[in-house]
């Protein structure tokens, strides 16, 4: 059976979106009567979806499930119940499935980790972005700012994989506050960090009120590699751009999509990828109408799915075979493209070497930090 990666979209966030998130999210009240019922209609409209595709995905083995957001630990315990049955009574589920949720900060406690964990959760994401409250204040973070104290007690809740997020490169902090913070974090032992850098999204809050985020640049990508160098010191593995996993914890689910992999996304604005297609969901208003019409393909040339391709999987440190490539996006390289690939070698932003009788081609340390610049060049090669 192929493998088949889930993705749950949760969109809802607790009354404002984070200044510096441009993910498709609802700002609600979810104290408000009305959020229980709107919650309940979007649950139903989730089932029906998952019942719906399960038929054409009966030959896939799912093997991973992850819950995004918006922020999903608004929802109970009880509401993920509902849907991981509908899974296991419609999907062919692996017996060493991963389950993941992102969690925030205003509603994590002991007691609701350890409840999703009784229903088959099994790995969990504390986004904890920064424990400074200046930088707190700067990129405008809605949740509360989390304690050392309950990254402390989130690492030690036995039978799960404690992940933790943070944001790196936020103006306001200093070296050694920023250094002293991620090594009270690697100190509490969580299996998996990601590490994001600040990025000022367009039309974001954040952005609005910035008026020159380059200038930032040379402090923010100092301040990266301190935190590559801190994490590889204390045994974490830097597989992929902005994440890093004590060996053998690396997120099943998000290699997928850097892998070039099989997964299928339920729920407003959730995106899917199987038998060599792209589809795209609806927001909330067509969604919650009619979920299965609303739903588009997202047709791509092959220059796309060559960039796409090139574009995941220059994210990890691994890089990609060419077969791969060719086995995956149908593209044979032309003597363009290896050009192009010679012109990034000598800027020092790309490896080529021989592996086993196929062609590997991996990103240097320097060239994650261009991989804009590396795509822009290899795409040029396709026209």
């Amino acid at each position: 059976m192929i493998h088949l990666g889930i993705y749950i979209h949760i969109p809802f966030c607790n009354n404002k979106k984070c200044d510096y998130c441009d993910f498709y999210s609802i700002p609600c009240n979810p104290s408000h009567s009305n959020f229980q019922q709107i919650k309940h209609a979007y649950i139903n409209t989730l089932a029906s979806e998952i019942i719906h595709y399960s038929s054409e995905l009966k030959n896939y083995l799912v093997d991973t499930i992850y819950i995004g957001g918006g922020t999903p630990s608004l929802l109970q315990s009880s509401d993920y119940m509902a849907l991981l049955t509908v899974l296991h009574d419609h999907y062919a589920i692996a017996s060493e499935v991963e389950i993941t949720l992102e969690c925030n900060p205003d509603d994590y406690s002991k007691n609701y980790i350890q409840q999703l964990s009784h229903i088959g959760f099994n790995r969990f994401i504390l986004g904890v972005q920064t424990l400074d409250a200046r930088a707190h204040n700067y990129i405008g973070r809605k949740s509360r700012l989390c304690t050392i104290e309950e990254i402390q007690e989130f690492c030690t809740i036995p039978d799960i994989i404690p992940c933790v997020d943070i944001i790196v490169g936020i103006p306001v902090q200093s070296v050694t506050g920023y250094r002293s913070m991620l090594n009270s974090i690697i100190q509490c032992n969580p299996k998996h960090i990601s590490a994001y850098m600040l990025t000022y999204e367009t039309n974001t809050p954040l952005r609005l009120r910035t008026k020159n985020p380059l200038q930032y640049a040379n402090f923010q990508r100092n301040m990266f590699q301190k935190t590559i160098n801190a994490l590889e010191a204390s045994g974490y593995n830097h597989y992929e751009i902005s994440n890093f996993s004590i060996p053998d914890y690396e997120s099943k689910h998000n290699l997928k999509y850097w892998n070039f992999e099989s997964y299928i996304g339920f729920g407003s604005g959730a995106h899917s990828f199987y038998n060599n297609k792209r589809y795209y969901n609806a927001t909330i208003d067509d969604y919650m109408n009619d979920a299965i019409a609303s739903r588009t393909e997202d047709i791509r040339t092959q220059q796309d799915s060559v960039i796409e391709y090139c574009m995941n999987k220059l994210r990890l440190k691994q890089g990609f075979m060419i077969n791969d490539m060719h086995n995956k996006t149908g593209y044979l390289p032309a003597k363009s493209f290896y050009q192009s690939v010679h012109r990034l070698i000598d800027k020092s932003f790309l490896i080529m070497k021989n592996c086993n009788g196929d062609i590997c081609i991996q990103c240097t340390d320097e060239g994650m930090f261009m991989l804009d610049t590396i795509l822009l060049e290899l795409a040029s090669s396709l026209l």
